[in-house]
């Protein structure tokens, strides 16, 4: 019965791979994307897999032979081509051909020094795994040993490089967009997670092939994994600032500044944010990137960078939604609104979003807010840290 069930996920992993890859691919082609291409190459892989599952897995033959270890290479090969796909969501446009070969190039060469060296022996039928490799010559466990010890390598350089990124790429996040929907990865921070589960699966196929119990929880795993990847690359969008973020550490070095020159770009920068901020209220706008906001200020985006960073002590969104949350304490001191209708009237793209920038700033919910007596007191500019003009007027 288990044997049927493997079988079953088996064909039921071959026909998902199939039609999402041809989903993604098409997708891919229409909005030229890096990181669906990608997904699509992973995808494309995992047809590739389930293939060779669905027509070698169920010959006994295949389970003790020399040539068993050999089928379960391609499946490790999994673990770079999804650890590209991932450094690609990371760091945009950072994976070229020459990276990914470097990465990909000792994964080829010991599968194919395993399979050159088990064309030599003769197909035969073993009672276990042990006796297997007992039987191998010299040379090939020591292959496929040094198979599985670069796989586990290369997981924990990958799994720290991701992570490392990531934390990075959250960073970019917060100094370039003022809201988080459809851009800010929260999901990312599982892909370690991926790439261990199929690292720990993969070896365990290799020693475990014989048994349907561990087969079929793998293939149960890997549906879930892989439904929940393409959920969520589907909604992806690479946002652009981020990508011109990792273009511009090529950039030539802008001319340094004198003490007085900074001083006095810094003092101009400060009126013009407390002039679209406070005069023009644009924190209003759900949209506002920090490209806008330069764009209105007359600078560039590395200048008031720098500027909330530096001179407010805090990055560009926080400071954002620091004015919005201002802005929506005034509007609970004035009226009763719905926390949808508040969200909505502070520039917030969601309510969740509202929500828990409310509790960030404030250490309370806008409920929380609305039924004490703070709602029924002005507190006006204790919001500002670096002493700017009042950005956040009353609402008119």
């Amino acid at each position: 019965m288990l044997n049927d069930l493997a079988y079953f996920l088996n064909g039921v992993s071959l026909m998902f791979f199939l039609m999402a890859a041809i989903r993604v691919t098409v997708y891919a082609l229409q909005g030229a994307s890096r990181p669906h291409r990608l997904f699509a190459i992973c995808l494309a892989w995992m047809v590739v897999i389930e293939a060779k599952e669905f027509f070698l897995s169920y010959d006994p033959a295949y389970q003790y032979e020399v040539l068993a270890p050999g089928y379960t290479f391609p499946d490790l090969f999994t673990l770079p081509l999804l650890s590209l796909f991932f450094f690609e969501l990371v760091m945009p446009g950072r994976i070229t051909g020459r990276y990914a070969l470097r990465l990909l190039t000792p994964f080829l060469l010991l599968a194919g020094a395993y399979a050159a060296g088990s064309l030599c022996m003769p197909r035969t039928h073993y009672l276990s795994f042990g006796a297997l490799l007992g039987d191998l010559p010299a040379f090939l466990p020591s292959v496929l040993l040094l198979y599985v010890l670069y796989a586990v390598g290369y997981c924990i350089f990958a799994l720290v490089r991701i992570i490392g990124y990531s934390i990075r790429y959250a960073e970019q996040i917060t100094q370039a967009y003022s809201f988080t929907e459809r851009i800010h990865l929260r999901w990312m921070r599982w892909m370690s997670a991926v790439l261990a589960f199929y690292l720990v699966s993969y070896v365990g196929i290799i020693a475990f092939t014989c048994s349907p119990l561990y087969t079929n929880f793998i293939y149960a795993m890997s549906l879930c994994v892989w439904a929940l990847l393409y959920g969520c690359i589907m909604e992806y969008r690479t946002p652009e600032i981020i990508r011109d973020y990792w273009q511009k550490q090529s950039a030539a070095p802008e001319p340094e500044e004198s003490p007085t020159e900074q001083s006095g770009r810094i003092a101009v920068l400060r009126q013009q944010v407390a002039a679209a901020i406070g005069e023009r209220r644009l924190y209003l706008d759900p949209g506002l990137t920090i490209v806008d906001l330069a764009t209105e200020c007359g600078t560039n985006r590395t200048h008031l960078s720098q500027f909330f960073n530096n001179e407010l002590g805090m990055p560009f969104r926080d400071y954002i939604n620091r004015c919005r949350i201002e802005h929506a304490t005034r509007l609970m001191e004035q009226n009763s609104y719905k926390i949808e209708e508040l969200a909505q009237l502070a520039g917030f793209g969601s309510t969740t979003t509202f929500y828990r920038a409310f509790a960030k700033e404030k250490g309370m919910t806008p409920q929380q807010w609305q039924e004490t007596a703070y709602a029924q007191k002005i507190r006006g500019g204790d919001f500002d840290p670096a002493d700017l003009p009042p950005l956040v007027p009353g609402p008119e």
